[in-house]
């Protein structure tokens, strides 16, 4: 069997980004889920950590691989290099990596001190909001990084503007979408709540 540079790389690529993106689909789960407004346990904050250390894994071998296709078509094809495809996902794959490290700066050190207590208080308090920001933000922008990957319609035919004003609304919408999801989550657990303590206090009578 012949092995090929460039489909290795390209092989490479694919492997990082499915890493880095089905592991941060599953933290988001995990936080919407499992420890939004419920208690914190030892079990979920560990894999919370252990899933944050896998989208840090998947984003390195991203930057690597990519660094290395890069200059690969370059070198095959200079005019590759203007391509504004590619400049749209370096600069979405720049706000990964920059959410990745707000991510382990705010997110990751608040679940450790939450252990045994719920992760917020309320929905709209200031750390919730953060959470859920920088959650939409990993989101839209893996699943935009993943797009421009495989979109080779766009080559050459589309600019960076268009494609960045689309990814900030996507990432809008998602956002709003996770604060609502959050609230109705919030409200569900009050209203629970509030039934196990009506009826605790009816057979208590």
């Amino acid at each position: 069997m012949v092995y090929h540079f460039h489909t290795i790389l390209v092989l490479g690529h694919v492997l990082a980004l499915a890493l880095g993106l089905g592991s941060a689909f599953l933290a988001d789960w995990i936080v919407l889920r499992r420890l939004a407004f419920g208690v914190v346990s030892q079990k979920a904050a560990g894999q919370l950590i252990e899933l944050s250390r896998a989208v840090c894994a998947g984003l390195v071998l991203i930057w690597i691989t990519g660094a290395l296709l890069v200059t690969d078509n370059a070198l095959a094809a200079p005019a590759s290099i203007m391509n504004q495809k590619l400049w749209a996902k370096l600069a979405i794959v720049m706000v990964l990596t920059l959410n990745a490290v707000l991510l382990h700066s705010i997110v990751m050190p608040m679940v450790r001190r939450r252990i045994g207590q719920p992760l917020f208080e309320t929905a709209f308090d200031r750390l919730a909001i953060a959470s859920t920001l920088l959650g939409a933000v990993s989101a839209v922008s893996w699943m935009s990084a993943a797009y421009l990957g495989v979109a080779r319609e766009l080559n050459g035919q589309s600019n960076l503007g268009p494609i960045l004003v689309s990814y900030l609304g996507a990432l809008l919408l998602v956002w709003a979408v996770a604060v609502i999801l959050m609230y109705a989550m919030q409200e569900r657990r009050i209203g629970s709540e509030h039934f196990r303590f009506g009826r605790t206090h009816i057979q208590s009578s």
